[in-house]
């Protein structure tokens, strides 16, 4: 293998199997092996492009969808497309993408995870970013459309996989940006596909993703309707919903028309930081987690109308006046 050409050694560590996220042994000339002998081949001599499908597991709706993009007519349909995209909306292309891109705020020397990257356009604009020391992954379904793609970028810090992007083959918390643009609405699940991208990306990295969806204040317009028949899937709505609950430092732009959505967040640990034993002041005092906890204690309209008055007699909330009632009749001593 001529090192010009094959991807550096180093990068091969970024993989693993996938779903089972184990490690896999590099076998020069081969491909990719797990500890069970199966190996995920390399596509042509230069080790470059890694086929984590073929002969494994696909499901129907996955073989139609690849079938799709690996006709022969492909890559044509899909570069008229975004001709067509970008004179719509008057913008220049390269300029549209290094746009976003920014948003990534790359460094030199980052390694970075291309998901559905098709014939690689966004590809140079991400090495100029990270320059030669970076590392650039770039995974799509389609085999012949990474072919295609490895043809045109020959930079050694580029390696791809032929792979599904709901169960990616690459190790947890690697990357330091995700990015994915088109797409995701064609995936047979968008949360579990938005959820491997945050599984691969480094706590506090940048996710950033986007695909056809109309912003919502311009639905029901004359706008919407010419451009949702003319254009089936931008009538998808934005999947803020579909999020992990971990997201931080989220935000959501509409571009091209406000007919695609972008967007980005970082990978954090657990939910948002909240102090939910901060007292509220006030007459009904108490916290947030008291009032979670104690939600489901019934009582009459009658009996609250009492607690409340009372406390107002007293000068104090009527969570300290339940504590003190409750600790009084109830003493530790009795429980």
């Amino acid at each position: 293998m001529t090192m010009n050409k094959t991807a550096k050694q180093g990068f091969y560590e970024a993989f693993c199997e996938p779903n089972l996220l184990a490690p896999l042994k590099l076998i020069p000339e081969q491909g990719l092996s797990n500890d069970r002998g199966t190996v995920y081949h390399f596509i042509g001599s230069e080790a470059r492009i890694i086929d984590f499908i073929e002969p494994h597991s696909i499901n129907d709706f996955d073989k139609a969808n690849r079938e799709t993009y690996d006709s022969p007519a492909s890559a044509e349909i899909y570069r008229n497309f975004l001709d067509w995209l970008f004179a719509s909306f008057k913008e220049n292309e390269m300029d549209f993408r290094k746009k976003i891109i920014s948003r990534l705020k790359l460094a030199k020397g980052m390694k970075v995870l291309v998901t559905g990257c098709g014939l690689g356009d966004d590809l140079p604009i991400i090495l100029d970013a990270i320059g030669a020391e970076g590392e650039l992954h770039a995974q799509d379904f389609s085999r012949s459309m990474l072919i295609s793609a490895s043809q045109t970028i020959q930079q050694p810090n580029v390696i791809f996989s032929v792979s599904n992007a709901t169960s990616l083959p690459y190790a947890s918390k690697y990357f330091d940006a995700v990015f994915h643009f088109g797409g995701i609405n064609l995936f047979g699940d968008i949360k579990q596909a938005i959820a491997e991208m945050e599984r691969v990306c480094k706590m506090g990295g940048k996710v950033l993703f986007g695909d056809e969806g109309i912003a919502p204040h311009l639905r029901g317009s004359q706008y919407a309707d010419i451009a949702i028949n003319n254009i089936g899937l931008w009538a998808s709505e934005t999947p803020m919903q579909m999020l992990p609950f971990n997201a931080s430092d989220i935000e959501l732009t509409y571009v091209l028309g406000n007919c695609f959505y972008l967007i980005a967040f970082s990978p954090s640990i657990g939910f948002p930081e909240m102090d939910i034993d901060v007292p509220h002041r006030g007459i009904r005092g108490g916290t947030a987690r008291t009032r979670y906890v104690g939600k489901q204690l019934s009582i009459t309209e009658q009996t609250k109308d009492k607690l409340f008055k009372a406390a107002k007699l007293k000068g104090e909330s009527v969570h300290s006046l339940l504590e003190g009632i409750i600790n009084q009749q109830i003493p530790d001593d009795l429980i």
